[in-house]
């Protein structure tokens, strides 16, 4: 099998399947019935709308969750009297551990992380006809409002505080992206996880969609669908990060750029809103370190291609090798004393659980575990001659990941008893989970 199909193959493997969705299709409906009944006579709610990966074709089935953006017909952002109301329905009727984030409301429906975002409605703002692309007019009259309100949108919390009204938009730039764009950033969103940079997470699934999205349009240019190169393309943006110029005009034309954002290096202008540079400031410094890393898994995939021997599985092993992710000073504390196991469960989606202990370590880096554990599952149900794995043979190779060059040495105790333990199910309808547990001292 060719390097490119078995990327293609993986890329499909991470997508979430018909029952899945199906599955989320039926949350949706639910919260969406729940919040009109509830909140439909005392404000004005012009639509409620599934949106992000979900909608845009590129989630991975193992980190997969919803975005639901209500639309409302007057006020403005941050629609504190809204999400009071909204925080105290979710706990009533769906979930009892619910939050309240800087956008909206987080809490979880079925195994699904649920985001609820309150968006300001610019459907009607500058006219509407019947017909025409609703999704076009809202971010286009979006836009128009913040150029006649330059006051807001040019900071991050205005820009945060807008963007769930340009998310429609988001979503059709991707729909109308072909599938192997989305396999190419499905791989790239895939790739970024098992990456451990402390601290990146804000924006980081969105600049991979769309570094995605370049790359298989610059390969599609070409006339080829090459699932390797359009993987190897993204990475070597990566690589040269701090030379980065992207933009899209669909939404919006270059002149409506102001003339200090269109300057800024890196630039990764999101397709939605010409004054949302992806990159500025911490997310652009955090791409800037990805760059080492990306150049290792190109000297992988080039390996695999042309050496003989060369595992394929090695091409998203996570980087850097654990004991590099944290400092070496001794008070800090790191991941000891693994234990790895399997049992019956049902589980549909990977999740991570900290116990007393775990206080002070890096979230994302956390959660980077996590992947990278769920990844070696995941490449598993796929190895390079199409063949399943035995639930042993996974448990090898995550001890292999753990006790990089041997050594490996299991520890007694139970998971429940470790700071940290990992929970991935085998396949995505398997009644089996793999867990990974440790110690961080």
């Amino acid at each position: 099998m060719s390097l490119s199909r078995w990327l293609r193959m993986y890329a499909d493997s991470l997508a979430p399947s018909d029952k899945d969705e199906a599955r989320a299709g039926r949350v949706i409906a639910r919260i969406q019935d729940v919040i009109h009944r509830n909140l439909g006579d005392r404000f004005s709610i012009d639509r409620i709308r599934p949106l992000g990966s979900y909608l845009k074709k590129t989630s991975i089935w193992f980190t997969m969750d919803i975005d639901i953006v209500i639309y409302l017909n007057g006020g403005e952002p941050p629609f504190e009297r809204f999400k009071d109301e909204l925080e105290d329905l979710v706990i009533m009727h769906l979930d009892e551990d619910c939050k309240e984030t800087p956008l909206g409301v987080s809490f979880h429906v079925d195994g699904f992380g649920i985001d609820l975002l309150p968006a300001k409605s610019f459907l009607n703002q500058y006219g509407y006809a019947g017909g025409r692309d609703a999704a076009v007019t809202q971010v286009r009259n979006a836009i128009e409002f913040l150029r006649n309100n330059p006051h807001l949108g040019r900071v991050r919390d205005d820009k945060l505080a807008y963007s769930s009204s340009l998310s429609e938009g988001a979503v059709k730039f991707e729909q109308e992206r072909s599938a192997f764009s989305h396999s190419i950033s499905r791989l790239g969103k895939y790739w970024a996880l098992t990456i451990g940079i402390p601290g990146f997470s804000f924006g980081r699934s969105t600049i991979m969609e769309c570094l995605g999205a370049r790359a298989a349009e610059d390969e599609e240019k070409r006339g080829s669908q090459d699932v390797l190169k359009g993987f190897q393309r993204f990475l070597k943006m990566i690589v040269a990060a701090q030379s980065l110029n992207i933009v899209w005009e669909i939404f919006y034309q270059v002149r409506d750029i102001p003339a200090a954002i269109r300057q800024q290096r890196p630039l990764l202008l999101d397709p939605t809103n010409p004054y949302n540079n992806l990159l500025e400031g911490d997310p652009g410094k955090h791409l800037l370190k990805m760059g080492s890393f990306a150049s290792e898994t190109l000297r992988r995939l080039q390996n695999a291609e042309f050496q003989e021997g060369c595992p394929i599985e090695v091409i998203f092993m996570p980087q850097p090798v654990w004991i590099r992710v944290f400092p070496t000073s001794t008070s800090q504390k790191r991941p000891r004393n693994y234990l790895i196991g399997h049992e019956s469960c049902s589980l549909s989606v990977p999740k991570i659980e900290t116990r007393a202990g775990a206080k002070g370590v890096d979230s994302s880096i956390a959660k980077s575990y996590l992947f990278a554990f769920a990844d070696a599952v995941s490449a598993a149900r796929l190895d390079s001659d199409g063949s399943e794995m035995t639930t042993e043979r996974v448990e090898t190779k995550l001890q292999e990941m753990v006790s990089p060059g041997g050594g490996w040495s299991a520890c007694n105790g139970r998971h429940e008893d470790k700071d940290m333990t990992c929970t991935i199910p085998v396949g995505k309808d398997a009644g089996e989970v793999i867990k990974v547990s440790c110690d961080w001292r």
